[in-house]
């Protein structure tokens, strides 16, 4: 069932008796988890702050205090609504490495209490859930594709190849609307806002969650379990202004620390000596509804012999105005968000103009499946890489307060010398590779600015939040166990990338959701 606080189900409804199994957040994670329940003997809730569609007043709920780097994800890359961040979501899907999830030496903090044969079996069912290929996701894809391997140097290079879902499984609340709302078991509550995590016994059990509406209703949840799943930003949010204040399950004082994103730098530009031939191997490639795009990373003995976090060189092909593909995606990602809207007028004139280029980019599409890039325009080069966990980089709690009485995080996002290191050290490498395959000839840009958004050298965010509530093996290291059990709460969860000890480079969105099914087998069993 999916039920409106105040509107549909009143709030001694649901606070009268307990629920088996209570989840903040219905996001990618919190959705994820919540469909693994439908059918079981267990009751399960589902609280969600927004509405079934985004709206301004939710969207005030997300404000920050900035205090650090700009950040432009920490508002824009956040969606308060039924289906969260998956309604904007890209869709895309690479798993992590073994190296990114092992103690780097010259990466302080770094290490996971996990390792990939862990993920593995959950990757697996992540890939069958949203119906993409699945492995492999190396240099053995170009055979795959039907293209030659282009000989990019294997001492220096790891060819990575990302997948993507189809637009029709990435919006969660689309793709599960119907099963959750058929499901006797499973309650969906919307305007239902976390304002406090409850806890007894000197904060070590978590009794429940103590919700309010925008309209003022408040109410009381008992649940046997709790899982947090509010993203990077939220779920520290929440934790540190529980019990007045004084924050549930920080009793290492690390909860809201070790923010993290990913960084993508726009590193230069490419002259290719034949755009056909670049295109034919960066242009994205179809296998049945998957769609493959490759990604060039620094292989393990790149990143130790340099000293480098992992990064993410791609190429990016200049769409020309006149094209009319920027009216036809923001068109796919609004029915992406569960809403048709036609076209404007000008959006159709436009439409029309490119109507000869858009027709041939769905013949790509369709006879040899591809997603063909514009014949003119610039082909940037840009690099991402992830960043390295500093405790400074942080979530804490202001003075001001949002409209439901929360106190508005105060955001202070930091980055090191590392990862402007690893930005302009891999970008020459990846320079010179093109230039030795005689790819084209290649114009560094300066050195990374993070308060640029679209010249060349421009570096900023890209709406990835992970670590603030970190697994650990110790309870003096991290805030949540290897099972995703606080370690201080002894039925309280987190599940999401804010868990992310170190976030690797790829999109968080797989692991969290391979995270996300791991969580649900072991609360299902009873053995978390």
């Amino acid at each position: 069932m999916i039920k409106r606080l105040g509107v549909d189900l009143g709030a001694d409804t649901i606070g009268s008796g307990e629920w088996d199994l209570c989840i903040v957040g219905a996001g990618a994670a919190g959705l994820a988890l919540a469909v693994q329940f439908v059918g079981v003997s267990q009751r399960v809730l589902v609280l969600e702050s927004g509405l079934h569609a985004p709206d301004t007043f939710a969207e005030d709920l997300n404000a920050v205090v900035p205090v650090g780097l700009p950040h432009d994800g920490a508002t824009l890359g956040r969606v308060r609504a039924f289906g969260g961040t998956t309604r904007a979501w890209g869709g895309q899907l690479v798993p992590m490495r073994a190296s990114e999830l092992a103690a780097r030496p010259w990466v302080p903090d770094s290490g996971w209490p996990l390792d990939c044969e862990t993920l593995q079996p959950y990757y697996r069912r992540v890939e069958q859930l949203l119906r993409v290929e699945g492995p492999p996701y190396d240099r053995e894809v170009w055979q795959r594709l039907g293209l030659a391997d282009p000989g990019f140097d294997p001492g220096e290079i790891q060819v990575r190849f990302s997948q993507w879902a189809a637009l029709g499984r990435r919006n969660f609340a689309v793709l599960w609307r119907r099963q959750l709302e058929n499901a006797s078991n499973v309650t969906v509550v919307l305007d239902a806002t976390a304002v406090n995590v409850r806890c007894s016994g000197q904060g070590r059990h978590c009794e429940g969650v103590d919700i309010r509406s925008r309209d003022g209703i408040a109410a009381e949840v008992r649940a046997r379990s709790t899982v947090i799943a509010c993203g990077g930003i939220e779920s520290a949010r929440l934790l540190l202004a529980s019990a007045g204040g004084a924050a549930v399950a920080n009793s290492s004082g690390r909860l809201g620390r070790y923010f993290q994103d990913h960084i993508s730098y726009r590193a230069g530009e490419l002259e290719p000596v034949s755009r056909r031939v670049v295109q034919d191997l960066f242009d994205p490639r179809y296998v049945g509804n998957t769609m493959f795009s490759v990604k060039l990373e620094p292989t393990d003995e790149s990143m130790r012999r340099n000293g480098w976090l992992n990064a993410m060189a791609h190429l990016a092909f200049e769409i020309p105005e006149a094209l009319g593909w920027m009216e036809l995606r923001r068109i796919l990602r609004s029915a992406q968000a569960g809403r048709i809207e036609l076209p404007s007028l000008h959006e159709a004139l436009e439409m029309l103009r490119g109507s000869r280029e858009l027709a041939r980019l769905m013949f790509a599409r369709v006879w040899a499946r591809r997603r063909r890039s514009p014949d003119n325009g610039r082909i940037q080069i840009l690099v991402d890489t992830e960043q390295a966990p500093q405790a400074g980089s942080r979530i804490t709690l202001d003075t001001s307060v949002d409209a439901v009485g929360m106190p508005r995080a105060r955001f202070d996002w930091r980055i090191s010398e590392l990862e402007r290191q690893t930005l302009t050290g891999f970008a020459r490498t990846v320079g010179s590779e093109f230039e030795r395959l005689g790819l084209g000839k290649v114009r560094l840009a300066a050195e990374p600015d993070l308060h640029a958004r679209d010249s060349p050298g421009a570096a900023r965010d890209i709406y990835h939040h992970m670590g603030t509530t970190r697994m650990s093996r110790s309870p003096q290291r991290g805030v949540t166990r290897p099972d995703l059990r606080c370690h201080d709460v002894d039925n309280l969860y987190i599940v999401g990338p804010s868990v992310f000890p170190a976030g690797g480079i790829a999109n968080p969105t797989f692991t969290a959701l391979a995270l996300a099914l791991r969580l649900a087998d072991e609360l299902k069993s009873g053995s978390a």
